[in-house]
């Protein structure tokens, strides 16, 4: 009886074992054969330049002249975004006067960037970046650097096209908040720099101010994300409510604007039920839809950086920072279905600005960069909900990026 069980476990282990592989073939001999239309397509709607190259960005230029938002969104951690950044930034504010650059970083994070541009001081950039919500970009070369070479741009503007970054973050750096409303005033806070000591000191800090334009201004965004933080808003809806209120107050209607954000936050349709940024934008008020160009990177064969302690420790390379191998064809850990048509129309050390929006796109009525998978639960996968929607204009795939190196 026990010998007739244990023939029959192994039996069905065995078989198990073997779908395995055989699905894997059976899923990429699928996918290879159904994806000769989408490698003519790519390969006639792409910019392809080395990994130290810059793109020159003609691909994209009748969609730029029609957009009045331009978002970027990247996967944290990796070397070539960071260059991709200002190249583009740099492009547009040579090519069609954009200087408003919309960042991941909270109202006060950007005025310490601001005064960073104008001053090139290293150490107030380091304040600025201490507690930034991007934590592969603390005390990382790579990233610093990157804002190193938007101060240098910038220092050679003329003064109408310099630059001005807008936080539209949730408050990461409650300090700065605690130095700024301590500069204006010694009212009590009893010591205090917890959330609900800071508004209350920001709300007598109103009355004082109130003749003030510009004080007054700082100090109701701190007041309102103080609130958001108190009253427990979800990030994303904060991100879009500091959006909305730079948007109108600073009179940016008329203004062509750039956004560098993580990947998530620029697509302009549902992910896993919830609305981006992005789509929160595109669906509300403001006028924005369809205008609004969104641009994605995908990574092949690369390299990014993580904390050590975000991860398990077997995959551990470094006490506090990790070089962690990743790919889009990762089956085990992510796979995108149809990452392989990119790298069938693309070559190794490559970055391809690929036009997702052609006419003859055959992505519309595809599931294909719609599903993701992986046999490993130890990422989060996001799943386009609303199938067959323009979720990007444009996507950014590298192959064999370089992580973002962190500082000694």
């Amino acid at each position: 009886m026990v010998k007739r069980i244990f023939k029959r476990f192994m039996k069905i282990l065995f078989s198990v074992v073997l779908l395995i592989p055989v699905s894997y073939g059976v899923f990429h001999f699928w996918e290879y054969v159904t994806g000769e239309k989408y490698i003519t397509y790519i390969t006639n709607h792409k910019e392809t330049v080395s990994l130290d190259e810059s793109f020159s960005f003609k691909i994209a230029e009748d969609d730029i002249k029609k957009s009045k938002l331009i978002l970027v969104g990247e996967i944290h951690g990796f070397k070539t975004p960071t260059f991709f950044d200002v190249d583009f930034f740099s492009y547009l504010n040579k090519n069609h006067g954009v200087k408003h650059y919309v960042a991941e970083v909270d109202y006060m994070q950007a005025h310490l960037l601001n005064q960073f541009l104008k001053s090139g001081d290293e150490e107030t950039l380091k304040k600025a970046l201490r507690k930034w919500s991007v934590i592969q970009g603390r005390l990382n070369k790579d990233y610093f650097n990157k804002f190193i070479r938007i101060q240098q741009f910038n220092k050679q503007l003329p003064k109408e096209n310099q630059i001005q970054f807008i936080g539209i973050d949730q408050i990461q750096d409650l300090t700065l908040v605690t130095e700024y409303l301590n500069s204006l005033d010694s009212i009590s806070s009893n010591g205090n720099s917890d959330i609900s000591s800071l508004l209350s000191k920001t709300e007598a800090l109103l009355k004082v101010y109130g003749n003030q334009k510009d004080t007054l201004k700082t100090l109701y965004h701190i007041k309102n994300n103080l609130s958001y933080l108190e009253n427990k808003i979800g990030r994303e809806e904060i991100l879009f409510q500091n959006f909305k209120n730079h948007y109108r107050n600073d009179s940016l209607q008329d203004k062509k604007l750039y956004g560098y954000f993580g990947l998530y936050h620029i697509f302009q349709y549902r992910v896993n039920g919830n609305r981006p940024l992005a789509a929160k934008i595109k669906n509300s008020d403001l006028g924005l839809d369809g205008k609004i160009l969104s641009l994605n990177f995908l990574m092949n064969d690369s390299y990014m950086v993580m904390p050590s302690n975000q991860l398990p420790e077997f995959m551990r390379t470094g006490n506090v920072y990790s070089k962690m191998p990743i790919s889009a064809d990762n089956l085990l850990f992510m796979y995108i279905y149809g990452i392989k048509d990119f790298t069938r129309a693309t070559d190794p050390n490559t970055q391809s600005l690929i036009k997702m929006n052609g006419d003859d796109s055959p992505y519309g009525s595809s599931s294909r960069l719609v599903k993701t998978f992986q046999l490993l639960p130890v990422t989060d996968l996001m799943e386009m909900t609303d199938a067959g929607k323009e979720y990007v204009q444009y996507t950014i795939f590298v192959r064999n990026s370089d992580w973002a190196e962190p500082m000694d």
